[in-house]
């Protein structure tokens, strides 16, 4: 049977590790994504068959800007089913409730990157619209990472690539810093040149980055600019360009140079960044040498009248890979 979920995250967290155990999820993560968000609530459809929990639908809610307007907009997340339950239609009466709670909760609209298992059931079934990519691109720091991925043996070269890398310049007086204090000044590009975009305001970015129980997060500005970097020790040393904040896209090709520097000081063997497929950004990214990767699809599902034609920023905060 399927219902609006109201408890407290624990009996959940089995069905976490049965489906998805990569993404590590505990009570304390959970809790941390689902109960202490920035508008403190969620909107959560379980299937119970039996007394246990076999399958979920999750909606994180957040604030969005839409032309001037503030929007309750829901980011869904963590869709999941245990194997001996999927291709029963559990997945599909999951979503229609959630739909229905979310109109009833006021919410503008709900977002997501659905990978290729749920993409046509949100698309052919549910009605929700496709709206672009984001794509990831990578930059190698470490000619070993490329031998191995092309099976080819580049190291030879190592020592000179590793030169250029060290070469690389920035002129920003960027500075760690550990808040997000007065972050309005930050946002001028965005509401210059985008006219959507998940509200960066402290509330959120305390969250995303400062109140995350596990993740550790660096964080520099200087006087126009801000941006967030992360060191990953997964099965190589990746660097991530998580967020940024920036005056101009001289800032921006400015704040890549000191990313780049600041990751090869750090041993890192590839820097990644996402952001939309086809946002001018990315042709600063192709002139700086990155490497188009991979991509999700963006999907939307419209409560009230979005034009889904205005131009909007996204990148990896939008995710839902925390």
């Amino acid at each position: 049977m399927e219902k609006i979920y109201k408890g407290d995250g624990e009996d959940l967290i089995p069905l976490f590790s049965s489906v998805i155990p990569d993404l590590d999820i505990d009570i304390n993560k959970w809790r941390w994504k689902y109960l202490n968000n920035p508008l403190n609530e969620s909107l959560i459809a379980v299937y119970e068959e039996d007394g246990k929990i076999v399958s979920e639908e999750a909606i994180v809610p957040l604030k969005f800007y839409y032309k001037g307007d503030i929007l309750k907009v829901g980011h869904s997340v963590d869709s999941m089913t245990l194997e001996e339950y999927r291709g029963k239609g559990i997945f599909k009466k999951l979503a229609l409730l959630t739909l229905d709670e979310g109109k009833k909760r006021g919410y503008s609209f709900f977002y997501g990157f659905p990978n290729p298992n749920s993409k046509p059931i949100y698309l052919n079934k549910l009605n929700w619209k496709l709206i672009g990519n984001i794509r990831r691109w990578l930059f190698p720091l470490n000619l070993n990472f490329l031998s191995t991925r092309m099976k080819i043996n580049l190291t030879f070269f190592d020592p000179i690539f590793k030169i250029g890398k060290g070469l690389i310049k920035y002129k920003g007086e960027y500075v760690k810093v550990n808040d997000f204090s007065g972050i309005d000044k930050y946002l001028s590009y965005l509401y210059k040149n985008y006219e959507m975009f998940i509200l960066r305001d402290e509330d959120f970015l305390n969250w995303r980055y400062l109140k995350h129980p596990y993740y550790k997060y660096d964080i520099f500005k200087d006087s126009k600019n801000l941006f967030v970097l992360r060191i990953k020790k997964l099965d190589i040393k990746r660097g991530s360009i998580e967020e940024f904040l920036i005056k101009d896209e001289s800032s921006f090709s400015d704040i890549i140079n000191f990313s780049i520097k600041y990751f090869f000081d750090n041993d890192i063997d590839l820097v990644d960044i996402w952001i939309k497929e086809g946002d001018p950004l990315e042709k600063i990214l192709i002139k700086k040498g990155f490497i188009p990767y991979n991509k999700k699809p963006i999907i939307i599902y419209p409560f009230d009248d979005i034009d889904l034609s205005r131009k909007y920023f996204i990148n990896f905060s939008d995710l839902d890979i925390i």
